[in-house]
């Protein structure tokens, strides 16, 4: 196990712990530490991208692995249930359904990333943009057919084939499948 403890998997295993910690005050009511918590995992995800560089090709993928299942825990799980928690269970089968699309999407969206690679771009809305933006909406607290809409929307853009501006150390790499989540 040793062999895997550098900076970019601590930093990633520390966003993953935020994404936790999200859950736990999402549960307690505490919606805007939540979001706290999120945006912490931002900023560390943005770290843990930087601090991997060096690391590119190392060829294990034990890195990309568990950065995926950070950014599911943290900007997928936790948001929406911050989300359902906060206004979304006002409409309870609408935003179970919602909420469990957005985790979906965003797991499907992270397993894409994985195999497409488009210079200059990402295709669909990442996770992380899409997790903030839902985890806002739990800590503002909208009406809940706007918070509804706002979900879909972002789970849509997330599996969407649109592209995404990207500053990515993994620019350059060329695609391993161009065909679209069906």
């Amino acid at each position: 196990m040793g062999e895997y403890l550098n900076p970019a998997n601590l930093l990633t295993s520390s966003t993953l712990a935020c994404g936790f910690l999200a859950l736990i005050l999402a549960t307690e009511g505490e919606l805007g530490w939540a979001a706290a918590a999120v945006g912490t995992a931002a900023g560390l995800d943005i770290l843990d991208g930087v601090a991997a560089r060096p690391l590119a090709g190392d060829g294990g993928g034990f890195g990309a692995n568990l950065h995926s299942l950070a950014d599911l825990l943290s900007f997928g799980a936790a948001p929406a249930l911050a989300l359902y928690l906060s206004v979304l269970q006002e409409i309870p089968i609408a935003g179970i359904a919602a909420c469990l699309a957005f985790v979906v999407c965003g797991a499907w969206r992270l397993a894409r990333f994985r195999l497409v690679k488009c210079p200059g771009r990402f295709v669909g809305l990442p996770i992380p943009p899409a997790g903030i933006a839902v985890v806002l909406l739990a800590a503002l607290g909208p009406p809940a057919g706007l918070a509804l809409a706002a979900t879909l929307a972002l789970t849509l853009l997330m599996v969407s084939d649109l592209p995404f501006p990207t500053s990515s150390p993994l620019d350059g790499r060329t695609p391993v499948d161009d065909q679209p989540l069906e």
